[in-house]
């Protein structure tokens, strides 16, 4: 009897506890197939975000909402491919000017007809036989670590592609579905709590707030730049300009792609051709830029995003960082979007737990 009694209780917890235990495993499974795409479909619906007013027009004008997703989707990829052909020929094009002109200065001697003071210091400490093959091993080192990245980045076009895809796939969907998804989801907490409106308002300040605050700072960070390039003398300043405003946009880029070997190529120049004026413009140019273009970021984006999504500038700063620490490069904009909507969602409770 005492058998029979403990097999039921057995049976009543198993059926009480086993669909919760079945869920939990289904969400863990599920999360760690979208896991590698986790970024895509993040991005994929920011972009669903941003650019849904264009939607809503173009489905105003043709009444349909799949052709209207369609028409979006193509615009991101033009957005996309044209911007990148023009970016990559234009580092291939100077990448091979800069490569044409180290072959030649190799080819009659590095040190050939420089008598300035750098050049001398230079060829005295390279003709050290202490300090030569410290030398022959970091030119070693540089010429396979390009070999290696640039493998590496051959082999990481399958998965970029395949992202792009799910990031174009999620965008489609969530601006030909989302808002009737997001309004059953808003009705049916609705019917729960009101409160949830309140959180659903603040969820669209935050990223209202990331977007304003990413694209101010990477229009100042094209406008310096350019303005950099002009005052030290490096030509198309304003097609420049307009690149690094773009590479802002784009974590795993940044400005430094410009300004980095631009003032290099012109301290190497100067070197070549013993004209010190070019040095400084060199050493200028670089100092300027890191201050002014990329130093001044990670202190003033935290506070134009704050300051738009009404959340504190620490919140701010540690999910850009706690960001780039978790999720590497695009952190910067998915840390700061996690950590406000979490500290929101902390406020609110402990407000609506002390009933104010």
């Amino acid at each position: 009897m005492v058998d029979f009694f403990s097999n039921c209780v057995a049976i009543r917890y198993f059926r009480q506890y086993f669909p919760a235990f079945l869920f939990i495993i289904l969400a863990v499974l599920a999360f760690l197939i979208i896991k590698p795409f986790f970024l895509a479909i993040f991005f994929g619906g920011l972009l669903a975000y941003i650019l849904f007013p264009l939607y809503r027009r173009i489905a105003r004008k043709i009444r349909s909402r799949t052709l209207s997703a369609l028409c979006i989707c193509i615009i991101t990829v033009i957005a996309i491919l044209v911007p990148g052909f023009f970016l990559l020929q234009s580092l291939l094009e100077q990448s091979f000017l800069i490569f044409t002109a180290m072959k030649n200065r190799f080819a009659v001697g590095i040190f050939e007809g420089c008598t300035n003071t750098v050049c001398k210091v230079l060829e005295d400490v390279s003709a050290d036989p202490s300090i030569q093959p410290h030398i022959q091993r970091t030119l070693q080192l540089i010429s396979s670590s390009i070999v290696e990245n640039g493998s590496s980045l051959l082999l990481r076009i399958p998965g970029i592609l395949l992202n792009l895809f799910v990031m174009l796939f999620t965008l489609f969907y969530a601006l030909k579905d989302g808002p009737r998804v997001l309004r059953n989801l808003i009705s049916f907490l609705r019917v729960q709590d009101q409160r949830y409106t309140r959180f659903f308002k603040r969820f669209n300040e935050i990223i209202r707030g990331v977007i304003f605050g990413y694209l101010v700072i990477a229009l100042l960070q094209g406008t310096l730049g350019g303005l950099g390039f002009f005052l030290f003398g490096v030509q198309s300043p304003i097609f420049w300009g307009s690149v690094m405003a773009f590479l802002a946009l784009i974590p795993f880029l940044g400005t430094g792609v410009i300004w980095v070997p631009a003032s290099l190529f012109l301290i190497l120049e100067g070197i070549f051709t013993n004209s010190n004026s070019l040095i400084i413009r060199g050493v200028g140019l670089g100092v300027y830029s890191l201050i002014m273009v990329s130093g001044f970021d990670n202190i003033l984006r935290p506070k134009l995003i704050s300051g738009k999504a009404k959340i504190h500038p620490l919140v701010i700063m540690l999910g850009i960082f706690g960001g780039i620490f978790l999720f590497g490069p695009l952190g910067v904009i998915v840390g700061p979007l996690l950590l406000s909507v979490t500290a929101v969602f902390i406020t609110m409770y402990i407000q609506n737990n002390h009933g104010t």
